[in-house]
């Protein structure tokens, strides 16, 4: 027998609760993007494409969402609401938060050169902090074919700097993306994939499901968009669409910081040394302090070598007792390269 609810008891329909989670180091991806409502510049952390919506309505950042959980469905992202082109005053909320890689909606590589030089700023800032980032961006329609793409070589060669003392590739904090994949961004696809997978677990050859490429590449093509420093995808018989060029926008030849895998393991690295050593903020005696450095160096570093993300590792602990602080710099092999890597961070300690 079917009970009925009865017609003299009001009934209310309440809002959905949500649980709140965690993101492990390394897949913390924030995605920026205009929605239909929602709060702005307000990062909040989405696991379904329901809640996704139940927070921001629709528009593009809840769109760049579903083609983030391409991948792996049910991905925890922040999503952060902007207004219109306002990407200065995002940043300025990004330099304050946490994370690992950044998705930037409606910005293209080829287009908005201003926009991309100021997330490198905002990722060379949070570096010296403590917390390495990386950004996605994707191509805009005008760049698909190989004649198109090739007319980028020498721009993404200029993200490296020789200021003579030093080589600096500022391309190791960006990728650049095809935009091959039939209605989804593949800029936000490839995102999703890296946030899924392990930081010492190359994206290359990874099937992407329920997806189509608009344009493909050959063979010779394929390598030389790599060597150039572009993310691109291609149809196998066995697999279907993978991704099959993983650079960062780095073209230097035999370059440590072009394999993504590589950055991604020195992100893992420096950010959970950061969150490691918060504990040491605030507190005194610069000298004991430092022992206690040591001791959280070495059994990061030895989790990581046992994880086989890095094959071996150096440090070096400089106190800088005039301004009350510890200065960090760890020397690493990555697992996917024999030359070595260096990252840095600073905690700050009382005398």
């Amino acid at each position: 027998m079917m009970i009925k609810p009865s017609p003299s008891v009001n009934f209310y329909q309440y809002p959905n609760i949500y649980i709140e989670r965690e993101t492990a180091i390394g897949k913390r991806l924030v995605i920026v993007a205009e929605a239909d409502k929602g709060d702005f510049y307000d990062p909040t952390l989405i696991y379904s494409k329901d809640m996704a919506a139940d927070f921001f309505g629709g528009g593009q950042l809840v769109q760049a969402y579903e083609d983030a959980t391409t991948f792996q469905e049910g991905l925890s992202i922040y999503l952060m609401r902007i207004e219109p082109m306002m990407y200065e005053d995002a940043f300025s909320v990004l330099e304050a938060l946490t994370f690992d890689l950044l998705y930037i909606d409606g910005v293209h590589y080829d287009k908005h050169k201003e926009i991309i030089l100021m997330f490198i700023e905002l990722a060379k800032i949070k570096e010296e902090k403590g917390n390495l980032i990386h950004g996605i961006t994707t191509l805009s329609s005008a760049y698909k074919t190989y004649a198109s793409l090739i007319k980028l070589r020498k721009s993404i060669a200029d993200l490296a700097i020789d200021s003579g003392d030093d080589f600096i590739e500022r391309g190791k904090y960006l990728s650049i993306v095809v935009d091959q994949a039939e209605f989804k961004n593949a800029g936000a696809v490839y995102a999703g994939m890296l946030a899924t997978l392990d930081p010492e677990v190359s994206p290359v050859n990874k099937t992407i499901p329920a997806t189509k490429l608009t344009v493909e590449y050959t063979k010779d093509q394929i390598l030389d968009l790599r060597s150039m420093g572009i993310v691109c995808f291609k149809n196998t018989f066995k697999k279907g669409v993978t991704c099959t060029s993983s650079s960062c926008a780095v073209s230097t030849e035999g370059s440590v910081h072009k394999h993504i895998s590589n950055f991604r393991i020195a992100q893992s690295l420096i950010n959970q040394v950061a969150l490691e050593l918060q504990p040491l903020i605030g507190k005194t005696n610069i000298p004991y302090q430092i022992l206690n450095a040591e001791d959280i160096l070495n059994g990061v570093c030895d989790e990581f070598v046992g994880l086989s993300r890095i094959r071996d590792y150096n440090y070096n602990i400089v106190p800088d007792t005039l301004n009350g602080a510890i200065d960090v710099e760890i020397e690493f092999v990555p697992v996917f390269s024999v030359h070595s890597m260096s990252t840095h961070t600073r905690v700050r300690v009382f005398k």
